[in-house]
């Protein structure tokens, strides 16, 4: 691909890439802030839905609790007034003779009505008498003359008191004497109130039943009942008032608020016959069609609230129990959906509310389907910038590309001739721009990169001539494990050792030798050669150790003088006769471990580095009682001031135990796990020093 083309590309990318990358970084920024207020949105709404649905279940709850207690207290007034009427202790009676006005009665007359599957049917119904039922029993012939007026006045004071709560009054003797008010227009078989059989057994306290269907009107009613008692308190009968679901509990019409698809319900936790496992029974919905007339309905069948997650559900059934109201969100139908819930009576009956949530956020969502189309609108809009921009980078890459392609070519052409190696290659230098200024730094670039060159070179034939100086192999003297190695952090480093045999009075010897210049590099490599050279001159022409190291550091120190180098060094001496001998210039003591008893000992002595001052003393060491099996260390300080990426340093121990756990191990397999212990403890840090080790097993 030709420089123009790699140039209209490179400015594609400059231009376009920035557009593309701020486009879609705006449009996520959008989107996320978008996604946020819409959470954020319907966050809020549904903490004020769940304020909201907990009261106003709570209200109308408390509301139903209120005329509750009302029914309950004008059950209890009448079945007094009967008691008075029967057994002659008679309380006064208010005076209820004036019938209420015709308005009134009209109205209350709209509210019977009956119920089938075309809609509904009015019932005609006559507030001046009672429906009666009389059997067998003559006793009933005493009672009626006594209920036919103070009783009936009454029935009429409470029900236009309360006409809407009051639909029947119904009265029943166990002597088969049933009285129920008003008096309706049904035929005698839908009038009759009890089973056939004769039934004595009444409630022994005031009883509210769960929701059912009215018999004569097919509306769901509830029944609140209490006992009839006579002087002695035996139960007699009792009374019932019946009450429509739909007046007591009203039309939630404030539901409608939150969703038009809210669900009210009344539930009862029961056991499934089916499962055996509580749930939640339905035993009454408010229907939605408004065409209805009596807008509470009791189901066709057995209908059970069954939702998606169990243990939400079950914190619902125990609040519900422990009569304690709330909001749940929980998923019903595959639907997330709000349930709220306050309890009616303590045995658990609950009225509940069930607002799908996707209809409390549905203002959220809108307001995420704005954000997104103004998103669209803001790609569509980048879209055409970018074919602008496109359109301009195409014009300008053809203008440009001739004046710039001119000195690029020529710069390619004069690093083509460096690459060959001619370092006389130039550049002709036109203008003042960055590619000139590029020629310029390349024509001072070219000296400096031959003299980079050939010093590559030299040390790449210092490292070759100072790795050549070092031994090949391992050496072996009179059965004796001997190994060594040394490692440079640089291509050229100060550290040295050395196996020289020689001749001496008591016969053959080998003198292990290792040293450390200090510093590193070149001028540290250059001191390692000479040092070698004259520590080896001096070992081979015989002489007692120390007499070695005394006339070879004269010589370093007369290389050395007043440059501030020196040279530490540690001789060791192999004899025929199992002796050892040791010279120590500065150097770190060698050590010696006896494995039958696991202990470490030092090999030290007196003696200055090589070079520090001239004609110094240096002490001789000698040992002859080292049995079969020791382990003789020497070593540089690179090894146990080896840092860690925390900077804590290896130290002797760290070496000594792993001299100790290789024990066994021949003297190379030794110095390869001090290798890989010092490189896994070192990992990631950089090597600051040469090291170098030698290890001898003695037979």
């Amino acid at each position: 691909m030709g420089i123009r083309y790699k140039l209209l590309v490179l400015l594609f990318f400059i231009a376009l890439v920035p557009l593309l990358v701020v486009s879609f970084r705006i449009q996520n920024d959008l989107t996320e802030l978008g996604e946020g207020l819409v959470a954020r949105s319907s966050n809020n709404l549904v903490r004020k839905a769940n304020s909201g649905l907990k009261r106003l279940v709570e209200d109308h709850a408390r509301l139903l609790q209120r005329e509750k207690q009302l029914l309950e207290a004008n059950t209890q007034f009448l079945a007094s007034k009967i008691e008075g009427i029967l057994y002659g202790h008679e309380h006064s009676i208010t005076d209820t003779r004036s019938m209420p006005p015709a308005a009134q009665v009209f109205k209350a007359k709209n509210d019977y009505y009956l119920l089938h599957m075309h809609g509904f049917q009015n019932l005609e119904v006559d507030f001046n008498f009672f429906d009666t039922n009389k059997r067998y029993d003559p006793e009933a012939e005493k009672i009626a003359p006594a209920f036919n007026g103070k009783l009936l006045q009454l029935f009429r004071h409470v029900k236009f008191k309360y006409p809407e709560l009051v639909l029947w009054i119904e009265v029943k003797f166990s002597g088969e004497y049933e009285i129920s008010y008003p008096k309706s227009s049904l035929p005698m078989h839908m009038r009759h109130l009890f089973n056939d059989e004769i039934n004595s057994r009444y409630a022994n306290e005031l009883t509210w039943s769960l929701p059912q269907m009215d018999k004569r009107t097919r509306r769901l009613v509830f029944n609140v009942s209490t006992p009839i008692k006579d002087e002695k308190g035996a139960i007699q009968g009792e009374i019932t008032i019946v009450v429509p679901v739909s007046a007591l509990l009203h039309k939630n019409q404030y539901a409608t608020m939150f969703s038009g698809n809210a669900i009210s319900l009344i539930v009862n936790p029961e056991a499934d016959p089916v499962t055996k496992v509580n749930r939640l029974r339905v035993i009454a919905q408010e229907q939605d069609k408004e065409s209805i007339h009596d807008h509470w309905v009791f189901p066709a069948k057995n209908t059970w609230l069954t939702p998606d997650h169990t243990e939400q559900y079950n914190a619902i059934m125990n609040s519900l129990q422990s009569s304690t109201s709330g909001v749940t969100e929980i998923t019903y139908e595959g639907i997330d959906t709000l349930w709220a819930y306050a309890p009616i009576d303590r045995g658990g009956v609950s009225l509940m509310t069930l607002v799908p949530k996707t209809d409390i956020v549905k203002e959220a969502q809108s307001t995420k389907e704005f954000i997104l189309t103004q998103i669209d609108f803001h790609n569509r809009k980048m879209g055409y910038t970018a074919v602008g921009v496109a359109i301009m980078v195409l014009m300008l890459a053809f203008l440009l590309s001739k004046l710039i392609t001119r000195n690029i070519f020529e710069l390619v052409t004069a690093v083509g001739e460096i690459a060959k190696g001619n370092f006389t290659a130039r550049v002709s230098v036109h203008g003042k721009d960055e590619i000139s200024q590029l020629g310029l730094a390349f024509n001072q670039m070219i000296p400096k990169l031959k003299e980079r060159v050939n010093l590559k070179n030299a040390l790449e034939v210092a490292q070759q001539v100072q790795q050549n100086l070092l031994p090949t192999h391992n050496p072996k003297f009179h059965g004796a494990d001997i190994a060594a190695i040394s490692e440079y952090y640089h291509e050229t480093g100060g550290d040295y050792y050395g196996f020289i045999p020689r001749q001496t009075a008591e016969g053959e010897s080998l003198v292990v030798a290792v040293g450390d210049v200090s510093g590193h590099g070149i001028p540290a490599a250059l001191m390692m050669c000479s040092a070698r050279a004259y520590i080896r001159c001096q070992a081979t022409a015989g002489g007692r150790l120390d007499d070695v190291v005394k006339r070879t550091n004269e010589l370093v120190a007369q290389d050395v003088d007043q440059t501030g180098r020196f040279m530490t060094l540690f001789l060791l001496e192999l004899t025929e006769s199992r002796t050892i001998r040791w010279v120590r210039a500065g150097h770190d003591p060698a050590f010696v471990y006896d494995p039958s008893e696991d202990r470490f000992e030092e090999l030290s002595g007196e003696g200055l580095p090589l070079g520090v001052i001239h004609n110094t003393r240096f002490e001789l060491g000698e040992r002859s009682d080292l049995s079969s099996g020791r382990i003789i260390v020497i070593g540089t300080d690179g090894i146990w001031e080896m840092l860690s990426p925390k900077g804590e340093m290896f130290g002797k121990e760290r070496l000594k135990d792993v001299i100790r756990t290789h024990k066994n191990e021949s003297s190379a397999a030794i110095i390869r796990a001090v290798v890989d212990t010092l490189t896994e403890f070192r990992r990631t840090a950089s090597q600051i020093d040469d090291l170098t080790i030698a290890v001898i097993k003695t037979s």
